[in-house]
């Protein structure tokens, strides 16, 4: 219950609206009440050869002393309805019109509701997932995220709007028909209904079940997307290692094992619907058997029996509905499970309550016994402790697993470490606002990430409005307005998922731009240039220099040709700081650093 107390939170802002749905709703149960109403006087009457001279006069007549106030309907109605054929006629109409109109706004004011409320769960869970850390997106595979956002959501979406039309249709539809059984003939409706509860029983427990599979099969469904995921943003190297057969066959065994989980839960709700029709053909059997001997008996009228089959008949469909319509919220329900857990999960990286703007950088990055482990018991960061004065550049080097992008990645508080503290200007990185501490760090990486949008607006992400002339003089320092006016539409060029349509060295001057336009006092350089080629890297390098002047850089490289220039190289080895100083020191102290620095110099040889 309490998913649907909170599924039933988000539909509160919309109340009004389905207050009115569910007014119309009402009415549309009413217009089905009134047309098994009309069905006895057709066929006691007005198919009767015996009764055609009937006459509304008539029946006023033989209804005044029972309704001495009757207005004589001659006076009230146009002079060519002359018979109760007209009065049935208009009645028909009038009532398939009124019942019409209702069920269209009461469906579109419940589908407004539904997909408003999917909207602002969808808006909701993207915040949460996105203020979460870089280690819940470690943990939790790409695919299953996209899938809690697309396809759980639009199960619910389908129950909250499609399926809660029709569960109010069908509700106050059954009621009205029901008043009308009861009406007609109370003993013979407490027969019929004896057999709903073999209905509703089973239907309960078939509900259960289908909730159990929903949740598995969009557990599978979550890992289609997963696959798909890899494959089309790795497809360069399954083209490359001839692996598409492979992966076709992978994606198949993905579809079976969906398969076999959607089937579930589809026989499970195939059974309701003949379950229903074998019931009823059982109540219409024996009603046949029992009204006939009331007519024979003059005990009840042909138009009196089919009215009542009509309106049972009818009943049936509501209860059939209905039992569809629990399978469709089980389904919901199941899907709604990942979603909540998505939204009651935590960020790690939070400011605390009343937390300050860090103040402009002015001083130096305080590493103070610094331990960090991503899983406890294996620790990663052991004992660092390293001062980063402002204007400094700062080289990080060691072998790969070291730990030098986890370091780096300590200082725009990525994670948090379990053991020390890391300091700006004396205020610890915990203490202050996580937006104020990230507005002052730029990160160039390796891997360049760029949208699918116009280069303008990559340049500017992460600016607050800046003008046109500053992105066009950030992208002149990044040496990368030549190549930026040689396309189709210059600045405003499309340049593809991930900048997939700039070279390597393009994307890296682009992400420069970035960071030039974002002019931060800090920078991270993660691998800048290790992908580029001789042409790329020297660009690159020279549109790096003009990033660098003046800034306070933390430079990671394995090449250690590109850090020469650092003012201090810090040597990282297993998680500890080995060795510190320039490359002209380090290299002849006979370290880790000289024997790096000789492994590449050997590899350089032809």
């Amino acid at each position: 219950m309490s998913q649907v107390e909170r599924l039933l939170g988000f539909v509160r802002p919309y109340r009004f609206r389905l207050v009115i749905a569910v007014c119309l709703m009402v009415v549309v149960g009413a217009s089905e009440g009134i047309t098994a109403l009309l069905i006895k006087p057709i066929f006691d009457v007005l198919l009767d050869p015996n009764a055609q001279t009937s006459k509304i006069a008539l029946i006023q007549d033989q209804a005044k002393p029972y309704f001495p106030y009757t207005i004589y309907l001659q006076d009230v109605l146009p002079h060519w309805v002359h018979n109760l054929w007209d009065v049935v006629a208009f009645v028909i109409i009038g009532v398939a019109l009124i019942k019409g109109i209702s069920e269209f706004l009461a469906t579109y004011f419940i589908n407004y509701t539904g997909h408003s409320v999917v909207r602002d769960l969808r808006n909701l869970l993207y915040s949460k997932l996105i203020a979460q850390s870089i280690s819940f997106f470690h943990r939790h595979p790409t695919g299953r995220l996209m899938s809690a956002i697309t396809s759980d959501t639009e199960r619910i979406q389908y129950a909250v709007s499609q399926t809660a039309a029709d569960t109010l249709k069908q509700t106050f539809t059954l009621l009205a028909l029901l008043g009308f059984l009861f009406y007609n003939d109370w003993r013979l409706a407490l027969i019929s209904m004896v057999l709903i509860p073999l209905v509703v029983f089973p239907s309960a427990k078939l509900g259960r079940y289908i909730r159990a599979s929903s949740r598995s099969s969009q557990d599978k469904m979550a890992d289609l997307n997963n696959v798909l995921q890899e494959t089309f943003t790795g497809i360069r190297i399954v083209k490359a290692f001839a692996m598409e057969a492979f992966e076709v066959e992978k994606f198949k065994a993905t579809t079976r094992r969906l398969l076999r989980v959607s089937l579930r839960w589809v026989r499970a709700q195939a059974v309701s619907s003949p379950l229903m029709e074998v019931l009823g053909a059982i109540t219409i059997a024996g009603l046949l058997y029992y009204e006939r001997r009331l007519i024979l008996n003059h005990l009840q009228t042909t138009g009196g029996f089919i009215g009542f089959l009509y309106a049972l008949l009818r009943s049936y469909e509501p209860v059939k509905r209905l039992t569809g319509v629990s399978n469709a919220y089980a389904q919901a329900l199941g899907a709604s499970e990942q979603v909540f857990e998505y939204l009651d999960s935590q960020p790690e990286m939070v400011d605390k309550h009343g937390a300050p703007r860090l103040p402009p950088f002015q001083r130096e990055i305080v590493f103070d016994q610094v331990e960090f482990d991503y899983e406890d018991g294996v620790p990663l960061l052991r004992d660092i402790n390293l001062r980063i004065g402002k204007g400094e550049v700062v080289a990080l080097v060691g072998s790969s697993g070291a730990g030098k992008t986890t370091l780096a990645s300590l200082i725009p508080r990525f994670f948090d470490v379990n053991q020390g503290r890391i300091t700006i200007d004396g205020h610890d990185l915990r203490d202050v606002k996580l937006e104020s501490l990230r507005s002052q760090i730029g990160i160039v990486t390796q891997e360049t990430i760029l949208f699918n949008d116009t280069v303008y607006n990559n340049i500017c992400y992460g600016s607050r409005w800046p003008t046109e002339a500053q992105v066009r003089e950030a992208a002149r320092v990044a040496l990368a307005e030549e190549f930026i006016l040689e396309m189709p539409q210059g600045y405003q060029t499309m340049i593809g998922e991930r900048g997939q349509r700039l070279s390597g060295g393009q994307r890296q001057r682009i992400a420069i731009a970035r960071a030039l336009l974002k002019n931060p006092p800090i920078l991270i350089l993660d691998e800048a240039t290790s992908e580029l080629d001789t042409e790329s890297e020297l660009l690159v390098q020279r549109a790096l220099a003009n990033l660098m002047a003046g800034r306070t850089v933390v430079v990671i490289a394995h090449r250690l040709s590109t850090v020469r220039r650092a003012e201090r190289i810090v040597v990282i080895d297993r998680g500890t700081i080995s060795e510190i100083g320039t490359h002209e020191d380090l290299v002849s102290r006979g370290g880790i650093y000289q024997r790096l620095h000789e492994l590449q110099f050997v590899d350089a040889q032809p």
